[in-house]
């Protein structure tokens, strides 16, 4: 087997693994999302050694750092509602979702003011899109 064949082989197997923990992590996003009254359902996932530590959702509650963030009326992201809720600060892989109201998954990506905190704090950032799931290169 040549390198490129082990390089794809092994980007191949970690991709199917990668699909399976979005399968199971989707399964827990899911209620959440569609108990959300907001048109957007973002859920976001924050994880340690592929366990959830915390599960935040966007909310129309204000927070003084949603507001030092700059966030439009002040309102809280699903990313910064699991940091508040999250005791952890080292090893942490952000995983978010969002949702239609039929369940169907939709692009999520971290807003322009989000992503610059999440790549200083989180190791790894997932998120979903239309067709499947994409991993936020940095």
């Amino acid at each position: 087997m040549t390198s490129n064949q082990q390089v794809a082989s092994s980007s191949l197997a970690e991709r199917v693994m990668n699909e399976r923990k979005f399968k199971r992590l989707s399964k827990i996003a899911l209620p959440y999302a569609l108990n959300n009254d907001r048109t957007k359902r973002h859920v976001s996932l924050i994880l340690v050694r592929n366990k959830v530590i915390s599960i935040g959702t966007n909310q129309l509650k204000s927070h003084p750092k949603a507001k030092k963030i700059g966030y439009r009326y002040d309102e809280v992201h699903s990313e910064l509602d699991a940091l508040l809720r999250c005791k952890e600060r080292q090893n942490l892989e952000l995983v978010n979702f969002r949702f239609n109201r039929f369940g169907d998954s939709r692009l999520s990506r971290p807003c322009s003011l989000c992503c610059p905190w999440c790549k200083l704090i989180f190791d790894k950032i997932y998120y979903t899109t239309p067709t499947g799931f994409e991993r936020l290169a940095y």
